[in-house]
């Protein structure tokens, strides 16, 4: 029964960390460089619109799952003494920790900033809500695309490796 337990919990890490992982790599990819060529006030009002709609039940289920999903993986690699498991499956929690704190303490709190903001009445107003914004959220979800990248790579070689 455990045997069966941790292929479901294998699968699932791999499963919702890649969904997490091309999301953080797709918004890096296609919707900043998109919007890099769009006026600051569109800017702003398009990051407001799609930084607002992230929080969703759906991504939280596959962003908290992975977590959880790991969590399960690492304990029953633990319990059926799977030592490479555990290796790969312990360093991969670590970067995908790491992703979620560079989520909540990095873009977060940029996304939010830019969501309270007062709308501008001048174009400069605009120009300085995307400057405070722009170049700081997208060094922080490169960093966290290259954490959860590296965190599904480990679990898919704990795969690879069993």
């Amino acid at each position: 029964m455990n045997e069966l337990l941790f292929t479901i919990f294998l699968g699932l890490s791999i499963l919702s960390t890649g969904v997490v992982a091309g999301t953080v790599f797709a918004y890096g990819n296609s919707v900043m460089p998109g919007l890099k060529h769009a006026d600051d006030r569109t800017f702003v009002l398009s990051i407001r619109h799609l930084t607002s709609s992230v929080a969703n039940p759906m991504f939280l289920m596959f962003s908290n799952g992975a977590l959880v999903t790991q969590i399960g993986f690492v304990i029953l690699a633990i319990i059926l003494q799977k030592s490479n498991a555990v290796i790969l499956g312990s360093v991969a929690l670590v970067f995908y920790v790491a992703t979620l704190l560079i989520t909540f303490l990095g873009n977060l709190p940029l996304n939010k900033a830019i969501i309270n903001a007062d709308i501008p009445t001048n174009d400069s107003k605009w120009n300085e809500l995307r400057v405070q914004f722009e170049s700081r959220w997208t060094f922080w979800n490169h960093a966290r695309t290259i954490t959860c990248i590296i965190s599904v790579s480990l679990i898919i070689l704990a795969l690879l490796i069993n």
